[in-house]
């Protein structure tokens, strides 16, 4: 081998060996994804600033190659390294992929041979470049790997994804999640399997190809959509369903057309229920048994969690009458209650992607918490004896706190209150950012709404439109329902509603959040999150903000989310004293909040007990409730909820990388670029010019803003360090062009930065056209070499200590 293929880049060693090598054993071209991104760049939230930047994905983000025997079926990766490098250099990395991606065989190579790793039984080998599998031979391995049996190995080579012309790929944990659950039902023969799966990352897509893959193989024919609300069913079935075309149909006026292939129900009408919105009165028992228990081979339960597993549920006899086919659970939010656990009925879930991997990953919203204190909140409020309220009914004298407020208790002026706070925010932000309000009841929805109508009187003008309720009992809000999730309509802006929006909602475009009712389940609470956790950057959706007047948000410390949460700050205006916030008192929950919407159907108690009469509501107007206090948190990388102020963010994040002044001079002043030394402290969330605008110094150094944070250091400009470095004796070591090339290159320090001035690209520039060119200056120096030993002679002087 000659000695120029030792200076052949990765993307060199790729092209002339080890992408020909697989090209002579059998693989074409459309069977490599070549670069296969397995995370975007990603938003982080600046503390205090209301604001996202987007940041570099971290870490191992695309395999050279991903092999696929089929289109979107990889079954083995090779990473590539330089020629210079070694094959070993590269199987951990292959390694790290091929666990993501649930793949039981990893390869490295660079350039001169492979190394393979078989994940299952940890077996290495090394295979010459002439020698490797052909897709035939690595699809042998894969299925001897997977245990896949002769007969499902021909099934799963006819289970085709469903491609568009455009080339577009799932996702690499859409891929995981198809592929595992295809596996599982045609190779081990599954009949049940849950797929948990964080909202807005594509669950009905995912489901979508599921089936269209299963129908490929022959494995099923007719399939039963199941979910509780029709607007789950129509975004399914004119969206990710839309490729089945004519072969599909929704369940109306009790009839199971038998004509069609892909059948869509609400659970509620097939069981001993009426189709609302078809406005038909009769009723129809049991839809379901116009068919056959054989009839549906495949059955898929939409946010699973909603109809709950309980025995005596609806869907729960839906299933057990067609047993015998394949049932597929879906949910972002599984429930694990006894008697109502998922889990128990359809097994542990065959994958699982948490809302705190697909923000990591980039492909889901970052959010903050805006945590809002008011009085009456966290002391209660008693009435005194004998005092009655705006309808002369005497109040029953007790301590009323924060859970009784908006159920057994309305004080008005606590429900202005919270809409003067969401307007003042909204004021700040974005009056035309998309609000869900979450209340206690629809009534409460109803007074939110007029107090927020009454806040936002000159939105209102524009269009009447801009603060309506949405709830189950409210038919023209329920109306202008796509139109708040549609991306182009602005109307309506802010919604109350209490039940009907916690699930299933497709709310692309949510930018915050309003929690103002007493939620104590995980699930719910899961759901409500997931209305805003989608990422639309074109339509300027970066992240979301979570307003809590209730203390819910304190479930993100429950071991049930994606982790511990940190411990959350209380600052208190004006006297600032750190204290924490008291726990929510616990309340049993009042039978009007827990069936507010018709289109709701609560998990019943595990045992029956006797109707609990309504508990009396109060109305009183004259209790003055103000704000105590206010806390504003984000979750870092860790899935931690941290309070921290900007500055004081900033200083922990640099002391993480660099413990002292001196430490960070040493490397800021060493080889490495200094680009690069700022792409690292931004990727923990140190960003440069936010801290500029924080300190009021828009002329200082990037290496004055870090130190002075940092480390007390006193800031220079960076005229101020051009300046004396142009006064110094560093100058004097050139003469004639040189010189001239020094001096310039000092200016564009002076207005543009370090970055900028090291880059020897900088010679390209407008500022050297008349020093004669690249080749010229360069030769001036004696060569590029002595050039580049001049560029870092320049830095080196430019961060000179003082004295």
């Amino acid at each position: 081998m000659s000695s120029i293929a030792y200076g052949l880049s990765e993307e060199d060693t790729k092209n002339r060996y080890i992408t020909p090598s697989l090209l002579a054993a059998g693989w074409r071209r459309d069977q490599m994804l070549m670069e296969y991104s397995l995370r975007s760049d990603k938003y982080q939230i600046i503390p205090e600033k209301n604001e996202a930047v987007k940041v570099s994905a971290e870490g191992r983000n695309r395999p050279d190659y991903l092999l696929c025997y089929k289109a979107n079926y990889p079954i083995a990766v090779v990473e590539a390294k330089s020629y210079s490098k070694a094959a070993e250099d590269g199987i951990q990395q292959a390694q790290t992929y091929a666990q993501m991606l649930g793949l039981p065989l990893a390869y490295a190579s660079a350039g001169e041979k492979f190394i393979e790793l078989n994940m299952v039984t940890g077996a290495q080998r090394i295979i010459s470049l002439d020698k490797f599998p052909s897709p035939t031979q690595l699809w042998d391995e894969y299925c001897k790997a997977k245990n896949i049996s002769i007969e499902d190995k021909g099934k799963l080579e006819s289970a085709l994804y469903y491609t568009t012309n455009d080339g577009i790929t799932p996702r690499y944990y859409q891929m995981v999640a198809i592929n595992t659950v295809v596996d599982a039902i045609i190779a081990h023969h599954r009949k049940r399997a849950l797929l948990v799966m964080a909202t807005g990352t594509g669950k009905t897509y995912t489901a979508f190809q599921i089936v269209w893959r299963l129908k490929k193989a022959g494995v099923v024919k007719n399939v039963l959509y199941l979910a509780d609300r029709n607007q789950l069913l129509d975004q399914t079935i004119i969206g990710d369903f839309a490729p089945f075309g004519n072969r599909q149909i929704k369940i109306t006026k009790g009839v199971i057309n038998k004509n069609f292939e892909i059948y869509f129900g609400l659970y509620q009408q097939l069981k001993s229920s009426h189709d609302s919105e078809e406005n038909e009165e009769e009723s129809f028992a049991d839809v379901f048994k116009q068919v056959s228990p054989d009839y549906f081979d495949l059955i898929i339960v939409d946010e699973c969690h909603r109809g709950s597993a309980r025995e005596e549920s609806s869907w729960r006899e839906i299933l057990d009458y067609f047993s015998s086919a394949i049932q597929i659970g879906l949910t972002a939010t599984p429930c694990s209650k006894d008697g109502a656990d998922n889990a128990a009925y359809f097994g542990e879930p065959l994958y699982t992607y948490s809302l705190k991997q697909g923000i990591e990953d980039g492909y889901l919203a970052p959010f903050q918490v805006v945590k809002v204190l008011l009085d009456k909140d966290e002391t209660g409020w008693e009435p005194e004896a004998g005092q009655v309220d705006d309808t002369g009914k005497e109040i029953e004298k007790r301590l009323y706190t924060r859970d009784d407020f908006d159920r057994i208790m309305v004080l008005t002026k606590r429900t202005s209150c919270v809409a003067r706070v969401v307007t003042d925010f909204l004021k700040k932000t974005d009056r035309m950012s998309k609000t869900i309000v979450f209340c206690t009841t629809q009534n409460h929805a109803a007074r939110m709404r007029d107090a927020l109508r009454a806040f936002n009187q000159d939105m209102m003008a524009k269009n009447a439109n801009y603060v309506v309720r949405m709830t189950g009992d409210d038919p023209d809000g329920r109306a202008l329902y796509k139109e708040f999730c549609s991306i182009q309509q602005p109307y309506p802006v802010v919604v109350t509603t209490s039940k009907l929006l916690t699930t299933g909602a497709d709310t692309k475009c949510v930018k915050l959040i309003v929690i103002d009712a007493p939620i104590q389940s995980m699930t719910e609470f899961k759901q409500i999150i997931g209305r805003g956790t989608r990422l639309r950057e074109d339509a300027g959706k970066t992240f979301f903000t979570i307003m809590d007047f209730r203390g819910t948000c304190n479930l993100f410390q429950d071991k049930d989310f994606d982790g511990p949460a940190g411990n959350e700050v209380v600052l208190i205006p004006d006297t600032d004293p750190l204290v924490k916030p008291k726990p929510s008192p616990v309340s049993d929950p009042n039978p009007e909040s827990k069936t507010d919407d018709p289109n709701t159907e609560p998990n019943p108690p595990p045992t029956p007990k006797p109707p609990i009469e309504a508990p009396q509501k109060y109305i009183v107007s004259g209790v003055e409730v103000t704000i105590t206090g206010h806390v504003v948190s984000y979750r870092d990388k860790d899935g931690k909820l941290v309070t921290p102020k900007f500055k004081d963010f900033t200083r922990r994040n640099i002391l993480k990388q660099f413990d002292s002044l001196a430490e960070f001079m040493e490397v800021w002043n060493g080889p490495k670029e200094k680009q690069q030394i700022i792409k690292d402290l931004e990727k923990n969330g140190v960003f440069i010019e936010h801290l500029r605008k924080e300190m009021a110094m828009p002329d200082a150094d990037e290496f004055d803003l870090i130190c002075s944070i940092a480390y007390g250091a006193t800031p220079l400009t960076r005229t101020m360090r051009a300046s004396r470095a142009a006064r110094s004796k560093f100058l004097e070591k050139y003469q004639g062009l040189a010189r001239e090339v020094m001096e310039k290159l000092l200016d564009i320090y002076a207005h543009e930065g370090v970055c900028e001035a090291a880059d020897i690209r900088v010679l390209m520039s407008e500022e050297f056209r008349n020093c004669g060119g690249a080749p010229k200056i360069i030769s001036a120096f004696g060569g590029k070499p002595n050039f580049l030993h001049a560029m870092r002679d320049m830095q080196a002087e430019l961060y000179r200590p003082e004295g």
